[in-house]
């Protein structure tokens, strides 16, 4: 599970397609993603076709997804991103208004793998670095509904270990650092965009950590008076106006068997997005 919006989620798995001839079977075969958009209220499951891209030798390796829903109209898009080797990625949209996918334009050198990204207003955005005189920048990809790209400079004295999320209806990026002169010792920043033309970013919050290693987070999620940090070993729960921490250790198995969490509100959509409904 990687993302959800008004009760729908987006779920992938990743999977092995083998070539099969007359006299052997490629068992390295073609990797590729399963891509499902879900809805848990109706238990509908709407399984996306496979992008034609899979049928190219040279996309054989993907990188990362992201899926824009409309906030007004009952539709979604999913960009595939797809890479070889060193090749900057190429894009691909399925829209759920045509059922089909499509390649669009974009040259992205190196794209989070991670699938961390988020939608605000049709708009998704991603965690990206891009070289600039010899040198990998740290950015933030956007592309809207229309499917135009632009590029977003994050704040100069943050790095890339940040997390994008939807914080009040604003892009924002949660990023855990190390205290100076304080082993052991963390602090998150959230920092909101004010700005996305001109790249102005405000520091909302900060405080110290209950955890002691910025390695081990794997998700934030953040309300609008709670932050949910999603570690190895725990959820830790931050409560914005009491600055309080509750903390809940795994009950039990590898800190990998667990999905990502996401906010969730229950609706009765069509998986489909409207097609043929």
């Amino acid at each position: 599970m990687i993302c959800s919006f008004n009760g729908l989620v987006c779920c992938i798995e990743h999977r092995i397609r083998h070539v099969y001839t007359c006299d052997h079977v490629d068992m390295n075969g073609m990797k590729y993603l399963s891509i499902t958009i879900r809805n848990p209220a109706t238990q509908q499951v709407f399984l996306l076709p496979s992008p034609p891209a899979l049928k190219c030798p040279k996309h054989n390796n993907l990188s990362t997804i992201g899926v824009s829903f409309h906030p007004t109209i009952y539709e979604y898009k999913v960009f595939q991103f797809f890479f070889k080797e060193w090749r900057p990625h190429e894009c691909m949209v399925y829209s759920s208004i045509t059922g089909s996918w499509k390649f669009i334009t974009t040259r992205v050198e190196h794209l989070d793998s991670s699938n961390n990204h988020v939608c605000i207003n049709g708009t998704v955005y991603w965690l990206c670095k891009s070289l600039l005189d010899g040198w990998l920048v740290d950015h933030i990809l956007a592309v809207d509904w229309e499917e135009n790209f632009s590029i977003i400079r994050i704040p100069d004295e943050e790095t890339m270990n940040g997390i994008l999320e939807n914080l009040e209806g604003c892009l924002s990026i949660v990023v855990v650092v190390e205290v100076e002169d304080r082993p052991c010792q963390y602090r998150f920043d959230i920092w909101v965009l004010e700005d996305s033309k001109k790249s102005i970013w405000v520091k909302k919050l900060n405080d110290y950590t209950s955890f002691s290693t910025r390695g081990q987070i794997l998700w934030v999620v953040v309300q609008v008076n709670e932050i949910l940090f999603g570690t190895k070993k725990q959820y830790s729960l931050y409560n914005i106006h009491t600055k309080s921490w509750r903390v809940f250790n795994w009950a039990c198995g590898p800190y990998w068997s667990f999905s990502l969490l996401v906010a969730y509100a229950e609706s009765l959509l069509p998986c489909n997005g409207g097609i043929d409904s």
